[in-house]
Formats: C-alpha cells, structure tokens, sequence
C-alpha cells in the first residue's frame, strides 16, 4: 500500500480534543463542556472532566469540583438526593463560578498518590486552557466532598512540591489553588477508627476498609503510606486559605478529622475557618442545608472574589 502505517494509525486514532470544541449554550447563557478527556492512561478509562461557565462580563473565577465515594465509586455527573437539594452547581454558577467536576483513578485501579496526581493533572490541562474555556487562571478554587475534600485539602497542601505532581496528562504549568472548600474529608488516616463517634463506623483500620484500599494494605500495618496519604502531614504556612464543613453526627469521617486539620493549620499561621454543623451526618444527611453553599460561596468571593 502506498500509505505508510504511521499515517493509518494516526487516521484512525481516537479524537480524544473533540469536546473540546463543542461547548453547548444552555438557557440561560452558560456554556457546558461534557466528557472532556484531561488524561488518557494506558491501561486506564479516559479521565474526564466536565466544565460549565456562566455568562458573565469577565473571566470569572474557577471551582474544581471533586466527588466523593471512598476513593472507590462515584462519577463526577451522578448525585445524590441530599446533594441535589444544595444545588451546588447551580449555586456557584449563578454566584458567577465557573465549576469543572472532574474524574479519577479509584482505589482499585491504581494506589494512592494516583488519585492525587490525577487531579493536579486536571488543574493543570484547565488552567493550560484558561482561555478556551474563558475563566480566571489565576483564582481557582479546590471544593470537594469526603474522598474528594481529602483529595482537594491535599491538592492545597501540596502546591510546588514536586513529588507529589505524578506524571499523568498536561505535564506543564501549575497545579496550585488558591483555595480549598473541605467537606468532612479525611485528614489523618491512622486515627479514623479511633476518634469515630458512638454507632460510628471503626472498620478503618480493617484490610478491607476504603483507607486500606487506598493506600494499598491495613493502614495501621503501612503506617508511612498512611501518612503519606493524610492530609495534616504536609500542612505548611504556605498553604491556601481553607474553609472546612463538617457534621457533628457524621459516622463514617469523625468531626475530629476536621478539627486536627483546621488545628494544624492555624498552629501554621493559614486562614481556616471551620464550620460545625449541628447534627448532620455524612453528606450533611438530617441536617437542613440551608447556608451550607451559601457559606462556600461567601468564602469565596472573599479569597477570590467573583
């Protein structure tokens, strides 16, 4: 054949940028971005991000949304009721937010640090295309839920420091925040089980238990990639301001993950505001949601303004 098989290859290669060039406008002026691959991993699903800016005057400034699940489900476009009720999208779009809910490597695809570098990478091929999707490069925001608020309290503390970058995706530019919204995340691995709340969950420590699974064996038998993964390990006063969100009734993270989180940052000199909430449990389940996005919101325009 007279095509060489370099250029087959290349023919039939999959378009991995073609979302990128097919936002859809909705009613109201925003304009929404769906399955747009960050990071192809050979071996791996496509990891995806979706993304949504509002219409607003100026490049507005930029929330990266992570879910939660355990480090082990969940899809960055799947909720739940409670969630729902919040509306938090909607919320920070009509603030004039931008939101990118992204995915990434669970616990029993790949150990941890993965999860970690697969969201520095989706900060970095965002903040590289800043301008396609017309936000603020420099006023991003980390927000996130359970396994997520442990991967964005990480993602704040861990800013410049090379080891922790991974080498997933975009390669080039910054994956530094310059905020961090932390709902109920887990912040020190190897006292989950011991700080959980009467009618708790204490399988932390169990072979089986997310956090095991997260760092690749029983965490009070690996204790140093336990404290590898805790957030509290790698607070610095260089960190961003933190805004943190938890239940006094949460029984699968115990508040006091929170408190030894917001405590190390203050010892540290970093603006962290914690905010308890009476009697909500895991996902602020049975607690009313009023004020909860509100709050994040305020805290918000305060750091990054709007």
């Amino acid at each position: 054949m007279a095509d060489s098989f370099e250029t087959m290859m290349a023919d039939i290669a999959q378009d991995y940028g073609a979302a990128l060039l097919a936002p859809v406008r909705d009613a109201t002026g925003c304009r929404r971005w769906r399955d747009v691959v960050y990071a192809q991993i050979n071996g791996f699903r496509p990891l995806t991000l979706y993304v949504s800016v509002p219409e607003v005057d100026r490049p507005p400034p930029l929330v990266v949304f992570v879910h939660g699940g355990a480090w082990m489900l969940g899809h960055p476009m799947v909720t739940n009721p409670v969630y729902a009720g919040l509306d938090i999208e909607g919320n920070l779009l009509r603030a004039g937010y931008a939101v990118a809910k992204i995915a990434y490597r669970f616990s029993a695809e790949a150990r941890f640090p993965a999860q970690l570098h697969d969201c520095k990478a989706a900060v970095r091929f965002l903040r590289k295309r800043a301008g396609t999707f017309a936000f603020d490069a420099g006023r991003i925001a980390a927000m996130g839920d359970s396994a997520g608020g442990h991967l964005v309290a990480l993602m704040g503390l861990t800013a410049g420091r090379a080891d922790m970058e991974g080498d997933v995706g975009e390669l080039q530019g910054s994956s530094a925040v310059q905020a961090v919204v932390d709902w109920f995340g887990p912040t020190e691995l190897l006292t989950m089980g011991q700080q959980a709340i009467a009618g708790g969950m204490r399988m932390q420590d169990d072979p089986n238990s997310p956090e095991s699974m997260l760092v690749g064996g029983p965490i009070q038998s690996v204790p140093e990639a336990a404290r590898a993964a805790s957030p509290v390990t790698y607070v610095t006063a260089a960190a961003p301001p933190f805004l943190i969100q938890h239940g006094t009734h949460d029984r699968l993270v115990p508040l006091a993950q929170s408190r030894t989180l917001h405590k190390a940052l203050l010892a540290a000199g970093v603006s962290s505001t914690l905010k308890v909430i009476e009697g909500a449990d895991h996902c602020f389940w049975g607690a009313p949601g009023e004020g909860i996005v509100e709050r994040d919101i305020e805290f918000l325009q305060a750091k990054l303004g709007n």
